[in-house]
């Protein structure tokens, strides 16, 4: 009888630690921010890169760079290989531009952002918001809570901050209402039937007499 419930304690015991073991793998929650990162500083181009370099819960050794604020420079780090944080780079290069200011170039946009979105491979369902390089809007979508790539954000502001530079690009016309992104755009006169509707009549400048703005909403038409 002794014997049956050491060993019963045994199996309960080996079991909480598997779960405990799954919780710090699979651990979704936001990268903790230093207390430095509140200070002003105005050569930092984006406020990402005052983040502490974060390996990741994963165990892989990947070289990468981060932006160190305390020395105004880049070094480099040991990334996991899956979460961690937006101050992460591949190249020395790609983290200069993206946070050091020189006083000349306008703001730069991180390559990470033309990425697709990507899912990643854990069955969590966490709310994320991603940068759409075709409609250049971020959209809301779901996470699954590890892997995936830098395209990934806890909320809307930082995204548009940091992927739109928190300004209209293109010379788009864009407004911001309760988190959704809307813009106008004009149907352009080569525009197929199959793309929208019929074009209808050419004037003589050559300019189609029933071109229309459509109002897009996250990717999708709003009659005008």
């Amino acid at each position: 009888m002794g014997l049956s419930f050491l060993y019963l304690f045994s199996l309960l015991f080996t079991a909480q630690h598997v779960v405990v073991f799954g919780k710090i793998e699979y651990n979704t929650m936001p990268t903790e921010l230093e207390t430095a990162v509140t200070r002003h500083v105005p050569k930092v181009l984006q406020k990402m890169c005052l983040l502490k370099q974060h390996p990741g819960p994963c165990r892989g050794n990947i070289r990468q760079y981060y932006f160190d604020a305390s020395k105004m420079n880049c070094s480099t780090f040991r990334w996991g290989g899956c979460q961690g944080n937006g101050n992460r780079f591949d190249r020395l290069s790609e983290c200069l531009r993206a946070c050091l200011s020189t006083g000349r170039e306008p703001k730069a946009r991180p390559r990470y952002c033309s990425l697709a979105f990507d899912y990643g491979f854990c069955f969590g369902a966490v709310q994320r918001y991603y940068y759409d390089k075709y409609w250049k809007v971020c959209k809301k979508t779901i996470y699954s809570g590890c892997g995936g790539n830098q395209n990934n954000f806890y909320n809307f502001d930082d995204c548009d901050q940091i992927c739109r530079l928190g300004n209209a690009v293109d010379g788009e016309r864009t407004t911001k209402g309760d988190g959704v992104k809307r813009k106008l755009i004009i149907n352009p006169n080569s525009a197929t039937v199959a793309r929208g509707r019929a074009q209808g009549t050419r004037a003589s400048n050559g300019i189609s007499n029933t071109t229309k703005c459509i109002e897009v909403v996250n990717g999708s038409n709003k009659k005008p």
